[in-house]
């Protein structure tokens, strides 16, 4: 049921689908000069994570120089001064990432600080290390596009990764996969959010798409106020599959959604297409999204925009408000008291 309000006519809305045109945006914020980075590793928390999983996503796909993510102040034992560690924090006072920002500091990394202000910012101006001043005002996950260009920015200056160059040249493909989505001829989201309701969604994809099954699972969490989990394939068969399966476990309460690669290989898609009949046989309900595009990195992003857009529908379908974010602001509360 329908909380009565023009769901489409929030601000939550409005800043969510103008995720291509933050992306077009952030693409023209000006970098420093950069050395060439042979080792790099983000760090963030939330959308801020993400936007350094898409980017690794690329990286796996078209760079020579791997990108590792890392949520939280615990760095790998190799980051260290040969190291680029490019702290994101949308706010600049995220906990976790001013931690890691002393850490890096310790290890006596090179340093990159990407975020809107806060007390990241500051530290970072304090001690001459580079910092990318990014537009804020927003909750961090309706920032994704702007956090997403920004970072890829800093990372083709790097010379590590092609990704803003990809960007400029998908983005209008991101455009009008958002316009159809919101067309009045396309029902599919809406078609997604109520096969969704009063249900625990479990988002798979391939390994090249994990950044969009883990923002599907996220902005399931955060906007509609629901449970949400997330896994990959081919792995599922090897495991999860079973549990699926059992007829002892009370799975009707779950919905399987299949984020689907149509450019796969032939062997993947076969492994895809067995999942699914095999869930189809026990009567389960499965939704499966087909995602084309020129690389993962468009891929993804499709996938993120269609997935953004349902979480927001099925927060109006369960009558809750989609920008309300008290226990994210209860947990920062009591962790910052400890």
């Amino acid at each position: 049921m329908s909380n009565g309000i023009n769901i489409q006519g929030t601000l939550i809305f409005k800043q969510t689908v103008e995720f291509p045109e933050q992306i077009e945006e952030a693409l023209t914020t000006e970098i420093p000069k950069l050395p060439k980075a042979k080792k790099v590793c983000i760090s963030g928390m939330g959308a801020s994570a993400l936007a350094g999983d898409i980017l690794s996503d690329f990286a796996d796909e078209s760079s020579r120089t791997p990108i590792y993510v890392v949520r939280g102040a615990e760095f790998p034992r190799w980051v260290k001064e040969d190291t680029w560690v490019v702290l994101v924090s949308y706010s600049g006072n995220t906990k976790e990432t001013l931690a890691a920002y002393d850490e890096a500091i310790k290890r006596k990394c090179k340093i990159v600080c990407v975020t809107s202000g806060g007390e990241l910012y500051s530290k970072c101006l304090n001690r001459k290390d580079v910092a990318v001043n990014m537009h804020g005002s927003m909750q961090s996950r309706t920032a994704l596009g702007i956090l997403l260009g920004s970072l890829a920015s800093v990372l083709e200056a790097m010379g590590v990764s092609k990704a803003k160059t990809e960007l400029e040249k998908i983005v209008p493909a991101l455009k009008a996969e958002r316009d159809r989505i919101l067309s009045d001829d396309c029902c599919e989201a809406r078609e997604i959010a109520e096969k969704l309701n009063d249900k625990i969604p479990v988002i798979y994809s391939l390994a090249n798409m994990r950044s969009s099954a883990v923002r599907w699972k996220t902005q399931i969490n955060e906007n509609s106020k629901n449970i949400s989990f997330c896994g990959s394939i081919p792995e599922f068969n090897h495991n999860e599959i079973v549990g699926w399966t059992d007829d002892r476990n009370n799975n009707r309460n779950f919905v399987p959604v299949v984020l689907y690669d149509d450019g796969a290989s032939g062997m993947v898609k076969g492994m895809t297409d067995t999942l699914i009949e095999i869930l189809s046989d026990s009567n389960l309900q499965i939704i499966t999204h087909h995602v084309n595009g020129s690389s993962n990195l468009e891929k993804n992003l499709k996938s993120i925009i269609l997935g953004d857009i349902v979480s927001i529908l099925l927060a109006d379908l369960l009558s809750t408000d989609p920008a309300t974010e008290k226990p994210l602001r209860e947990a920062r509360e009591r962790a910052s008291s400890q």
